[in-house]
C-alpha cells in the first residue's frame, strides 16, 4: 500500500512538473510572438521620400528672424503623420508668441514687409511644403504669399498665419512618414522620412508677368513739372508648379502674384 502510493505521488509531481513547462513554454512562445508582431509593428523610417533646404542669414538685424526659424524647425522635428492622417503645421509649431520665444521680425503683410513676432516662420513651412511635394505628400491646405519669397522659387513658399492661415498635408501612403527639421550655420533642411522611398519631381514655370501699372499723383506741393517716385512698383507674376510623381503621372497647379502700381508724384 506504501509502494503504490508513492507511485502515485511521484506521477502526480511528474504530470504537474510536465504541465508547468508545457505552460511556461506556450507563454515564452506567445511572448516572442507577440515580441515579432511588435517589431513588425514599429513604423520604418529608413528611407528618404523627399527633400528640401533653405538659406537664412543669422546675424545682425536677421538675429531675431533666425531664433524663430531655428525654433519653428526644433519643434516640427520628429513630427509622425500616421497613414491616411493630416499634419497640422500650427498644431505641431504652436502659436507664435513672445513667451513661447518667437521674436519680432520681418512678416510679409498686405503685400508689404512688416515687423511681427514670429517672422521667419514662414520659411519653414514653405520648406516643409517643397519637401512634402517631393515625397508625395497630399497638400491640403496652402497658399503663397503676396510677394515671391527670397529663399525658394515662386509658387513653392507657404504662407502661414496663426487663426487666419494655415499649412497642412496628408499622408497618402501605405505606411507612416516623419519629418526631420534642421538648422546649421545659416541652412534649414527638412527631410520626409519612411519605409520606401518614392521621390517625386518639382519644378515651376513662368507662364506669364504681370505688368505694373503706373499711377500718377498731383502734388501742389512740388515745382511744377518736377517728379518724385514715391514707389517703385513691381510686376506680378502667375506660375505653375509641376510635380512629376515616382510612376510619371504629372500634375501642376497656378500660383498668381498680383502686381503693385508704381507711384509718382508729379507737381501741379
Amino acid at each position: 500500500m506504501q509502494r503504490a502510493t508513492t507511485k502515485a505521488l511521484f506521477l502526480t509531481t511528474l504530470l504537474g512538473a510536465l504541465t508547468l513547462e508545457a505552460h511556461l513554454f506556450g507563454a515564452h512562445a506567445h511572448a516572442v510572438d507577440r515580441a515579432v508582431a511588435d517589431t513588425e509593428s514599429v513604423d520604418a523610417f529608413d528611407e528618404t521620400l523627399g527633400d528640401a533646404s533653405t538659406r537664412f542669414r543669422t546675424r545682425g538685424a536677421y538675429r531675431g528672424r533666425a531664433i524663430n526659424v531655428e525654433l519653428a524647425a526644433k519643434l516640427l522635428d520628429g513630427a509622425v503623420i500616421a497613414p491616411g492622417a493630416e499634419l497640422s503645421f500650427d498644431a505641431v509649431v504652436g502659436e507664435r508668441t513672445a513667451e513661447r520665444g518667437f521674436r519680432n521680425a520681418p512678416v510679409i503683410a498686405n503685400g508689404e514687409l512688416r515687423r511681427g513676432i514670429g517672422g521667419g516662420v514662414c520659411q519653414v513651412a514653405s520648406t516643409l511644403h517643397l519637401a512634402s511635394l517631393r515625397s508625395g505628400l497630399e497638400v491640403v491646405d496652402h497658399r503663397t504669399h503676396t510677394l515671391p519669397s527670397s529663399y525658394l522659387d515662386p509658387g513653392l513658399d507657404a504662407r502661414i498665419a496663426w487663426g487666419t492661415q494655415d499649412y497642412r498635408v496628408r499622408n497618402p501612403h501605405a505606411f507612416a512618414v516623419r519629418v526631420r527639421a534642421t538648422t546649421s550655420e545659416g541652412r534649414l533642411a527638412v527631410t520626409i522620412e519612411g519605409a520606401e522611398a518614392l521621390r517625386h519631381e518639382v519644378r515651376t514655370e513662368l507662364v506669364r508677368e504681370l505688368p505694373a501699372a503706373e499711377q500718377v499723383v498731383l502734388d501742389p506741393t512740388l515745382a511744377p513739372g518736377e517728379v518724385v517716385v514715391e514707389n517703385e512698383g513691381r510686376d506680378g507674376l502667375v506660375v505653375r508648379v509641376v510635380i512629376v510623381d515616382s510612376e510619371g503621372h504629372t500634375t501642376s497647379t497656378l500660383h498668381r502674384y498680383a502686381p503693385s502700381a508704381r507711384v509718382i508724384r508729379r507737381g501741379a
